[in-house]
């Protein structure tokens, strides 16, 4: 289990990859008809005389003929009054009047399209053909995408195939919406320098540090961001935690800190999300000790997979400058990305000290219930309930720090707002179009 960070989100975690030949989604998916095993064994020599089989055959077939054409009935009047048409355009014209982004290219309704590139790939729980054609163009090899409203899959039933051509051929089916992908924006990033005058180091200056899973994508996703000194390398201050001493990626020069810890969790709770509370207890006492955090006003933890602009959080920690901390969703603080002020950092770093062996905030640890929490929910009540640093209040809000589906911001599928960051993006190639998108709006810096 993923728990370096915020793992809400299950059908984004392991996607069902398939990599073959794609016709279209008719071909690909279950159908009831008789298998080539099933013909086969049915053409296979009987051990009756001939007369015997010629009328045990023919009185098969007029079984078989018999029950078909009932079944076929009953198949007409199912499909002409009780299904398809009628649910699948209602629930197609909800589509394009609720969740139409526009940012999509070519996409039809009904139609499935066919092409023979050898490649493709399906996700899983994909719940509209917007987010399936950002995954389209979020990855190098897809020309195309057909969205299947229900697939029959537990839970959201809709899945999303990528496939590796453009149409060749297309094919009229209920249910299913295909299209192209828009143009992918090309990734090249514009040296972006903050003003230390618009916004000094004293109000608006950052610690950022990760926590990443020693082996896996995190380890090459950190090293790209590192190369091109996105995300937290563009912090004033940076630190990349995991539980060994490495080289994040090779040939970086860019080494972990170690934090005492495993970095195993469970998932559990109302999300289902990583109960890690205990991983970032151990990850907050290696922050404190290392001390980077008294340097700056604001320590910022930002997950490996989500994309952060450190130029857009600038006027934003300039406006408050001097709260503990931030609150970055309406349904409370979610962990892509949390941002602490010099009093929580105070607050926190004196409850270590008052343990017995400094390794847990202790009135934190004795008094909240937190077995099934994430790290951001015992962070926030630890801060607010238990050390009372906003002295009863609710914490700032600032929604415009993190954009995901969690938080009710479709936005992040296209990295098209001009939010602080956008989660979750678990690939090299998907982090790199999301900034490119970013970068093509022309509006790097939030305003």
């Amino acid at each position: 289990q993923e728990c370096s960070g915020s793992s809400r989100d299950p059908r984004l975690l392991a996607p069902f990859f398939c990599v073959s030949a794609m016709p279209s989604v008719e071909e690909t998916m279950p159908l009831k008809a008789m298998s080539q095993e099933e013909l086969q064994q049915s053409e296979e020599p009987s051990q009756y005389p001939a007369t015997s089989r010629l009328f045990t055959h023919m009185s098969k077939a007029l079984s078989i003929a018999a029950v078909c054409g009932v079944i076929l009935v009953i198949a007409c009047v199912f499909r002409v009054d009780k299904v398809p048409r009628s649910q699948a355009s209602e629930s197609m014209e909800k589509w394009d009047q609720k969740d139409a982004s526009g940012q999509c290219g070519l996409m039809e309704k009904n139609m499935d399209y066919v092409e023979y590139s050898g490649w493709g790939k399906n996700l899983d729980h994909i719940p509209d053909p917007d987010m399936c054609c950002a995954f389209c163009q979020a990855e190098p090899k897809c020309k195309s995408f057909a969205w299947v409203e229900d697939a029959g899959l537990d839970g959201c039933p809709s899945q999303c195939w990528l496939k590796g051509g453009e149409p060749s051929d297309k094919k009229p089916k209920d249910g299913v919406i295909s299209g192209l992908p828009p143009p992918r924006q090309a990734f090249h990033i514009a040296p972006q320098e903050a003003s230390p005058d618009q916004f000094p180091v004293r109000r608006a200056g950052m610690f950022c540090f990760s926590l990443m899973l020693p082996f896996g994508y995190e380890v090459e996703l950190l090293a790209w961001q590192y190369a091109h000194q996105v995300s937290i390398f563009d912090c004033e201050k940076f630190a990349v935690y995991t539980n060994r001493s490495m080289e994040v990626g090779s040939g970086t020069g860019l080494f972990t800190h170690v934090v005492d810890s495993d970095l195993h969790c469970q998932v559990g709770g109302d999300s289902q999300s990583a109960l890690n509370s205990w991983i970032f207890i151990a990850v907050w006492k290696k922050v404190l000790s290392d001390g980077y955090w008294r340097e700056y006003p604001w320590t910022v933890k930002v997950d490996p997979d989500a994309v952060f602009l450190p130029l857009r959080a600038r006027p934003i920690l300039m406006q408050y400058y001097g709260e503990p901390y931030i609150n970055n969703c309406h349904y409370g603080m979610h962990g892509p990305v949390e941002f602490f002020g010099q009093p929580a950092m105070a607050a926190l770093n004196g409850e270590y000290e008052a343990s017995y062996d400094g390794k847990a905030p202790k009135a934190c640890v004795e008094e909240l219930h937190f077995g099934l929490w994430g790290e951001d929910m015992f962070m926030d009540q630890c801060l607010r309930k238990v050390l009372q640093v906003t002295n009863g209040e609710p914490p700032a809000l600032a929604p415009e720090l993190m954009c995901e589906a969690h938080c009710d911001c479709p936005e992040w599928i296209w990295c098209s707002g001009d939010q602080v960051s956008f989660h979750p993006f678990k690939s090299i190639d998907s982090y790199k179009n999301c900034m490119a998108n970013v970068f093509a709006t022309g509006n790097i810096r939030k305003k």
